[in-house]
Parts: C-alpha cells; sequence; structure tokens
C-alpha cells in the first residue's frame, strides 16, 4: 500500500513514523482541530486542511489550497492542482515536516519491466521503449529512495528557491552552496510580524522561513500532471511580499549576469596584458594590478548577490558596483588631479589656526608663568620630505627611525599641516611640534601648574619635560632650496643659482649654486624581438630617460652667500635621496655635507657634493619630470636669530590684522516694514553640544510558561558591571534602552543598526584570551521602537531584537562556562539623530557565562551571605559630543578666532597674540615663490639645449608678433600670484 515515511535530522529518528495512504482520499490535518482527518500534524504552519492524497488505480495524487505551504522535490506546488507522485518523491508539509513517498507496487512493477528488458539490450535489439520505462519517463531528482534523507529535502528546496537547478551542479558544489546559504540564513535572522516569536526553538532552524509564505511563488500548470519536476510560478502570489521577492530576484540575477561578463572581460584583458609585447613594464604592472583589484571587487559582488538571492531580497545599503578600466596613462593623470586637490588646505588650515589659538595662547602663559624661556607659536609644516626635517648629524638622529624622538603625527604627514614653532632660548633651537603634540604637552604643563606655591613638592619634578624637547637638537632647520628635475629628466647637466627661503618668514636669506651634471646614462634592455620596452609617444625634445634606465648624476652645491656669523654659529647642507627619487621609493638616506664654523669661516666654504645613481622607473621619471628636490640647510642658531624671529612674528601680524567685516548701513526700500534678520553669534559654528547617554542592557530567556524573563546579572562588586547568566539551548532576546537628561535637546529616532561579536574569554586570572570569533553578527531589531520624551527633561529609546548565539559560531557560546571565567562580547549600535548627518554608533563590552540548560537559578538565601549582587539589567554611561561643521563660507572665518578668548594670567603676554591666517598666506606666496624660481631656471637650461630654429613659414613678422601677444594673454600656467 502507498505511505508516507518520515525523514528527521536525526538519522536515528527518520522513518519511525508510517502513514498509510488508503484508497480513497487522505486528508491532512492540524493535531487540534475538529474537522477529520487522517493525518494529523501539528505546527505554526500546519492547516486544518493543509492538503489531502487521492488514491485511485493504483495512482497517488497530491493537491493543496492556494495558502498551504506544501513543497514537493523542493519546489513548492501550484495551488488546487493534482500532482501525481512516484516512489522516492520529497514532501514538505508546513516548514518542519519531510516525507518521502513509497509505493511498493510501483517499485515491484518497474523492477519486473527491468528484469524482461534487460535480456534485450544485452543482444542489442535496441533501446526499450514505453511510457512507463525509465528512459522515457522523466526522471526524479534523486536515483534511489535509500539516498534520500532530511539534509537531501532541505538542500532542494533551499536550492531551487535561489534558482539555481541541483541536477547540473557537482556534489560538492551543491554541498558547499548549502553551507554557505544555511550560514547566511541564520546570521540574517528573522524578523517577525509585531515582535512576536514562535513558541518552540525549531523555529530557529537554518532554513525556516526559506519555505515560508514571502518565499517565492511556483508556476501554474495543467489541472493533472505526471511530470516529476514543478515549474517556477511567477504569476502565482500569494501576497505583496511574494512579488516583491519576485522583481529583487529578477533584478539580483540581471546584476549578476552583468558582473559575470564583467568578470569574463577583465580576465581576457589581464591575459592580454600578460601576452603583451612591446610596451613598458611598470605600465602593464601598474594596469595589472588595477584590474586585479577590480576583479576582486566583482567576484566579492557577485558573491554577495549570490547570497541575496538566496534571500530574494536586495539589502538597503547594498550599492552596484560599476568597475571602469583605465590606462597607465589615465592612472596617473588620475591620482596626479587627486594629489593636486589634497594639496587646497589653504581653507581648512586657516580654520585650524584660528580655533586653536587659545591653545597656543595658554601655552605660552604658563611658560611665562613657571620662567621656561620658550615661546609657541604657528607654523606650517610643509609635507613629504619637509614635514620634519631634522640634520642626520644630530646624535639623537638615529633614533627616530624607531620613534622615540620623532613626532609620529608630523613625521607621516604627507600634505601640508599646521605646526607649532617652538622657539628654544635654553638650548638656541627651533623645532617644529604637531598640534596633537603641543595638546599633549599642555595638559602636563597644567598639572605643573598645581606645585607653583608647593616647592617643597615641585623640586621633586622635572619641570623642563613638558616645554621643549629632551635632548634638543643641535642642529635647527633654517631653510631651503628648491630645484626642477625636469633638467634631468632630459638627461641634461643644469647649473643655477637659486635663492635659500626660511620657512619661518617666507623670505630670501641667502643664495647658492647648485650644479646636476649627468655622468653616465644606461639604457634599458631591450626585448627580445629588438624593439625599446617602451612605446610612449616620445617628446618633442629628444633624449629624455626611459623607464628602466639607470643615470647617474653628479649634485655640486656651493657659492653659498647670505648667511653669516650673527645668526649662525655653523651651518651645513644635507640633501635625500628621497628628494630626487620621489616618494614611490622609500629610502631614508640622507647625505649632509661637512660643517663650517661661520665664526672662524665664511659661508663660501660651505660646499656639498655627492654622485647619485638612480634606478630610472615609470614613478620615479614621473617625479623627475614634474616635481622638485628640496636642498636643506641646518645651522646651530645664535641667540640673536632666535629675537629677530619672535619680533618677526610680532610685527607680521601687526600689518595683517583679522578685523570682523562691518555691518552693512545700506537699507532697502521697504526696510521699515520688513522685518531684519537676527545677527548670528559669534560662537554659532562651533558651539559643542554635551549629552550623557546611559545605556540599560538585559538579556531575556524564554520560560517554561512561554514568556520572556529577564536573565540574572551577577556582579561581584561596585565596580564590577556583572555577567549574565545564560542557559544553553533557550531562545533569548536582547532589550536595550538608552536613557539621556537632554531631553529633546538629543532628538534621537531610533536605532538603525545592532552588532554583536568580538568574543574573547576572560580566564580567573583576568586575562583575556582572543578566539576565532571575532566577526561582528547583526541582530535584526523589531520594527517597534519606544521613544519618548518625558515632562521632566529625560528621553528614552527602547528597542528588543532576537538573539541567537549559534550565528557566531563560537565554541565558548556553546559550552557551559568554567567556574571563574567569563565570556566577553563586544555589543555594537547606531543611533540615528535628528541633528547629526550620520548614525552615531555606541560600543559597549559586556560578560556572560554559560550554564546547562537544567541549572537552577542562583539561590536567594546563598545571597545572603555573599558579596555578590544579583541585577536583572547591566549598563554603561557614554559622553556624547557634537560639533557642527566650523564654517560655511571664507567670510564666517573671522567667527572662529579664539585669540580673543580670556585665559587666566594673560595679563602676563603684554598683548601678545598668536599668529592667525597670515601664517597660512605667508606659506602660499612661500610655496608659489619658490616653485616659479625653480621652474624659471628650469626652462632656461632647457630652452638653451634646444636653440631654436629659423621661421620658415608664410607668415610676416607682424602677424606673428599679433599671434604671440594673443597667446600670452589667454594666460596659460602659472598666474604669478
Amino acid at each position: 500500500m502507498p505511505h508516507l515515511v518520515n525523514l528527521n535530522e536525526d538519522p536515528l529518528m527518520s522513518e519511525c513514523l508510517v502513514y498509510q495512504l488508503k484508497l480513497g482520499r487522505s486528508v491532512v490535518g492540524r493535531l487540534d482541530s475538529d474537522k477529520p482527518a487522517a493525518i494529523r500534524l501539528s505546527g505554526q504552519n500546519i492547516l486544518e486542511e493543509h492538503c489531502f492524497f487521492d488514491n485511485e488505480n493504483g495512482a497517488v495524487t497530491i493537491q493543496a489550497p492556494a495558502n498551504s505551504i506544501t513543497f514537493l522535490n523542493g519546489k513548492r506546488i501550484v495551488p488546487n492542482q493534482a500532482h501525481k507522485l512516484h516512489s522516492g518523491f520529497r514532501i514538505i508539509l508546513g516548514e518542519h515536516h519531510v516525507f518521502r513517498f513509497n509505493n511498493p507496487e510501483e517499485v515491484r512493477k518497474q523492477r519486473d519491466r527491468q528484469k524482461l528488458l534487460s535480456p534485450a539490450m544485452e543482444e542489442g535489439e535496441g533501446e526499450p521503449s514505453g511510457n512507463a520505462s525509465p528512459a522515457t519517463r522523466p526522471e526524479s531528482p534523486v536515483e534511489s529512495a535509500v539516498d534520500v534523507d532530511w539534509n537531501y529535502a532541505k538542500r532542494e528546496a533551499a536550492l531551487h528557491l535561489a534558482g539555481l537547478d541541483p541536477n547540473k551542479m557537482p556534489d560538492d558544489q551543491l554541498d558547499t552552496l548549502y553551507e554557505k546559504i544555511t550560514k547566511v540564513k541564520t546570521l540574517r535572522g528573522r524578523r517577525f510580524e509585531n515582535g512576536s516569536r514562535p513558541e518552540s526553538s525549531a523555529s530557529y532552524s537554518q532554513l525556516d522561513d526559506m519555505w515560508s509564505e514571502a518565499g517565492r511563488p511556483v508556476q501554474n500548470s495543467v489541472t493533472f500532471t505526471d511530470d516529476t519536476s514543478v515549474a517556477d510560478n511567477q504569476n502565482s502570489v500569494v501576497n505583496d511580499d511574494g512579488a516583491s521577492n519576485a522583481t529583487a530576484s529578477a533584478q539580483i540575477r540581471e546584476m549578476q549576469e552583468q558582473l559575470e561578463t564583467q568578470r569574463v572581460e577583465f580576465e581576457n584583458r589581464l591575459s592580454a596584458i600578460d601576452d603583451g609585447q612591446g610596451r613598458e613594464a611598470e605600465d602593464l604592472k601598474v594596469e595589472k594590478e588595477h584590474m586585479e583589484l577590480q576583479l576582486i571587487v566583482v567576484q566579492a559582488q557577485m558573491k554577495r548577490l549570490l547570497e541575496m538571492r538566496g534571500r530574494g531580497k536586495i539589502d538597503d545599503d547594498f550599492v552596484a558596483f560599476e568597475p571602469a578600466i583605465y590606462t597607465a596613462k589615465q592612472l596617473r593623470l588620475i591620482r596626479k588631479v587627486l594629489d593636486k586637490w589634497r594639496a587646497h588646505r589653504a581653507f581648512s588650515m586657516a580654520e585650524t589656526v584660528l580655533s586653536n589659538a587659545v591653545t597656543v595662547k595658554e601655552a605660552n602663559i604658563i611658560s611665562k608663568e613657571l620662567g621656561k624661556d620658550v615661546t609657541y607659536n604657528f607654523t606650517i609644516a610643509a609635507g613629504g620630505s619637509l614635514a620634519a626635517p631634522s640634520s642626520s648629524l644630530d646624535s639623537i638622529a638615529s633614533l627616530d627611525e624607531f620613534g622615540d624622538v620623532a613626532d609620529p603625527v608630523l613625521a607621516s604627514a604627507t600634505q601640508p599641516s599646521v605646526g607649532i614653532k617652538v622657539v628654544d632660548r635654553v638650548n638656541n633651537a627651533i623645532y617644529v611640534w604637531s598640534l596633537d603634540r603641543l595638546i599633549q604637552q599642555l595638559q602636563k604643563m597644567r598639572n605643573l601648574t598645581t606645585f607653583i606655591d608647593r616647592p617643597q613638592v615641585s623640586q621633586h619634578f622635572s619641570t623642563a619635560q613638558p616645554f621643549y624637547d629632551s635632548p634638543a637638537p643641535v642642529y635647527s632647520f633654517i631653510g631651503n632650496s628648491l630645484i626642477s628635475l625636469a633638467p634631468l629628466a632630459r638627461k641634461l647637466s643644469a647649473t643655477s643659482t637659486v635663492p635659500i627661503f626660511c620657512r619661518y618668514t617666507s623670505e630670501a636669506i641667502g643664495s647658492c649654486r647648485v650644479d646636476i651634471k649627468v655622468a653616465n646614462v644606461i639604457a634599458p634592455i631591450k626585448r627580445g624581438n629588438g624593439s625599446n620596452a617602451s612605446t610612449r609617444a616620445s617628446s618633442p625634445i629628444s633624449n629624455n630617460l626611459q623607464p628602466g634606465s639607470k643615470v647617474s648624476c653628479i649634485m655640486t652645491v656651493d657659492q653659498v652667500k647670505g648667511l653669516g656669523s650673527n645668526d649662525f654659529a655653523s651651518v651645513h647642507i644635507q640633501v635625500r635621496l628621497a628628494s630626487l627619487t620621489g616618494p614611490s621609493v622609500h629610502n631614508r638616506d640622507v647625505y649632509a655635507s661637512p660643517t663650517v664654523d661661520l665664526v672662524t669661516s665664511g659661508s663660501s666654504e660651505l660646499k656639498f657634493r655627492r654622485t647619485f645613481q638612480l634606478a630610472v622607473t615609470s614613478k620615479v621619471l614621473m617625479h623627475m619630470r614634474e616635481g622638485y628636490a628640496p636642498i636643506e640647510f641646518f645651522a646651530a642658531l645664535q641667540p640673536t636669530y632666535l629675537e629677530r624671529m619672535e619680533r618677526w612674528d610680532e610685527m607680521r601680524d601687526q600689518r595683517n590684522v583679522l578685523t570682523k567685516p562691518p555691518p552693512s548701513r545700506t537699507l532697502s526700500a521697504n526696510s521699515a516694514t520688513s522685518t531684519q534678520g537676527m545677527r548670528r553669534s559669534e560662537n554659532d559654528f562651533v558651539v559643542e553640544q554635551t549629552h550623557d547617554v546611559v545605556a540599560w542592557l538585559s538579556v531575556c530567556e524564554l520560560s517554561a510558561e512561554g514568556k520572556y524573563a529577564p536573565v540574572p546579572v551577577i556582579s561581584a562588586g561596585h565596580l564590577d558591571p556583572g555577567s549574565f547568566s545564560l542557559h544553553q539551548g533557550l531562545q533569548r532576546k536582547l532589550q536595550l534602552t538608552l536613557s539621556s537628561n537632554s531631553g529633546k535637546q538629543l532628538p534621537w529616532i531610533a536605532v538603525t543598526k545592532l552588532k554583536l561579536g568580538n568574543i574573547r574569554l576572560l580566564d580567573a586570572k583576568g586575562r583575556t584570551h582572543e578566539s576565532e570569533s571575532r566577526e561582528l553578527v547583526e541582530v535584526k531589531i523589531h520594527k517597534q521602537q519606544n521613544v519618548e520624551f518625558k515632562p521632566d527633561g529625560t528621553g528614552t529609546l527602547t528597542i528588543e531584537a532576537p538573539w541567537d548565539s549559534s550565528a557566531h559560531e563560537s565554541p565558548l557560546l556553546n559550552r557551559t562556562t568554567a567556574s571563574g571565567q567569563r565570556i566577553l562580547l563586544q555589543v555594537q549600535w547606531w543611533v540615528d539623530i535628528d541633528t547629526c548627518l550620520d548614525p552615531v554608533q555606541f560600543s559597549m563590552d559586556t560578560a556572560v557565562t554559560m550554564r546547562a540548560r537544567d541549572a537552577g537559578g542562583p539561590s536567594r538565601f546563598a545571597s545572603i551571605f555573599s558579596s555578590n549582587k544579583h541585577l536583572s539589567k547591566s549598563s554603561a554611561i557614554f559622553t556624547l559630543k557634537m560639533t557642527p561643521p566650523l564654517t560655511r563660507s571664507a567670510k564666517d572665518l573671522w567667527r572662529l578666532d579664539t585669540s580673543e578668548k580670556y585665559v587666566r594670567g594673560e595679563e602676563s603676554l603684554i598683548g601678545w597674540k598668536p599668529r592667525g591666517i597670515s601664517v597660512v598666506e605667508d606659506y602660499e606666496r612661500l610655496v608659489a615663490t619658490e616653485r616659479r624660481s625653480a621652474d624659471v631656471q628650469a626652462i632656461k637650461v632647457i630652452l638653451a639645449a634646444n636653440p631654436p630654429s629659423s621661421y620658415s613659414g608664410g607668415k610676416s613678422h607682424d602677424m606673428l608678433t599679433k599671434e604671440s601677444l594673443e597667446l600670452w594673454k589667454k594666460k596659460f600656467g602659472h598666474k604669478g600670484r
């Protein structure tokens, strides 16, 4: 007799139940229903009349109503249509009831038929025929009923919902894909309606909602079919969710096809690059790295699309990636444009100078009160090799590489930034700090002011440490000359006289002669076919260096003028190898000249001579064509030079005082009737809001009564936040409550995201042990969030979210925790606030301990004699600081000036103020001046090496003069500010 046998995840529980399908109709219904049914099942998605089986003339069919969740061979059956069953078919009723259909009579007839056909096949009489033969009947997705188990049926349903054909995939790919789909499902969780959850823990199985009513619909077919497969149905829509999932699946499939096409195109281009001949090796390398990066992004997108396709939903934060393939020339141009834009930092540096003026003023006040002979003022630290210049002859120079002396913020700067010029009259030195370092040192200075009136205590402290560099440099950076490397890129020797510019005053303090002589050039190695390695279009000027070549040049610096003994005791020159090769070559080699004592000798005795051997790559060649090489000058300073630097800062700001724009006195015609706008406050842009936020976190577990109850938090003392005592195998949910005393001043809207992860083990000795489960897993938040602003001026935000600890795949959460140990978890959530552009991120650590499922709660009687406290939730306190944008336009910069703010003791400065935006203006003028000077010298050398030829055209002299003037008026190149 035909029958159904159950399949279970546990092999020992499979085939324990048999349901006979007698002649006639057998109805499947609910266990607690009053309607008659031959087979009764329990479960949330089992209907009172779920489906029925018709057994007539030895053939069994299955039919289900429209709202029934019934799957046949992994595909949802068409409602109200009969489908014929064959032995071995898989049937899924609801979400968790999996059966295999067996028909012994059909199996016996098929076996007898094969015995009759086997002799004829052995004699070569041809292939068997007949509608009932295995050769013509549509095959079942599984060959033998013995191989059908619970995992096979579940996997089959998941693959069909993902739009994949399991018959065309190898077994190893099927297993890998099924594992990925189940993992994605577990991580994704389930968004339950109205915050409700199923009553049984089985509802949190790996693929519980992949065949729910929101799943993929199936296609209409004929009323009675003998086909074993059930086609997809795009027209039978159960609800709106099914239609949206179908549309999302179609969009995902289209994007996946586009990415697959792009992936094939990238692979073909990479193959073409590997086989390319006659191209520059550096260009090939750059293009290949770019395409490989694009290919990695495309593959990551395809993987994410596959996961979304399995869910039938497009993520909200998913952005379609549009790859673009650029040539090496285009990539160089893109990087050049980005570097140019990054270098435009004048506005942001002006904001930094004005907003931190009060910090510099306070540091000078404390220095004056404590009798420290040092002053601080603003300066602009150039990026790159001049970010933090230091003399290689100093005894502490070798320590820079270990980070013991060098300022890490300043040394790593690649773009110009605001620095602090330290005029150290105790050590006769000038050096530069980063603004971050001054803030750190200022905190130490404030601590020292506590002991001003307590000499018996202050004598035990080193009061000089926060004010100076210890040890201070012997040689201070006084200026540099800048030369263009364009002649060297064209194999031209160049001799020019260049000025020496002071970085602090932006003025020329002397000059020197720089001679670069090309000694030898080794051409790049040619390829086997005889073609040169470069196919780049030749320059109008011949004899250019090519990538892959090697050049030897001799640099000589002499005839130094303008450096006298009144300002400097001794001077030396320094050149960095990175200045000639550019930032692409990471080399810290520094070459210095012998030191010249200016007291006994003149500056003309100062000379530098060095032979450099450079390997020219495409990046080095680009730096030579467009870059500059600074020649650094260091000196031991005289006290008169330090005094002159201080006076220059004061006089410079007196010439350029930052004034507020006067109010407009013009009135409109209707000003008498119109309402004038209120004048904005000077602090309107920089007022920082501070809010205190308290987060209360509780974990609730499902009790025997079917309600969620908070688990106890066991705390060992007042400073111990406690540990949640959890039980194995129970459903849990998190409840997070945020409270603030700011009320509507902190207008939070909702929690947008909640994540848990970064699991660690805290042993009994307080040591933390990392685990492999460091990934933060997102937890789905219930739609209903409670936001309340109370009349007492407080505001609360409460959310709930289900938490499945198995999603972390951590053995620490799967086994019981040993005595004295805790499991640390990181909890992160993002709060959407109405006045903030982006959600605000909060993060806290919480501890849990895993106990056996049947373990009892803590004894109240034992807690009387114990120091442990039993709480219901854990808490954390946050301080939220929100700062608006500094300025909105250049005309509002004056509002940021903090130099007028009063600081206790500023009377000792006698009206002194730190420098304002003039320091930024001076730096901009310095950069433009020294680069223009270097360009002029380089152009002279290039034009001298290529004298103009006689004009042979037909235009007259007056016509050529007129055209030249027209071109001159167009102002190509530098504006000459």
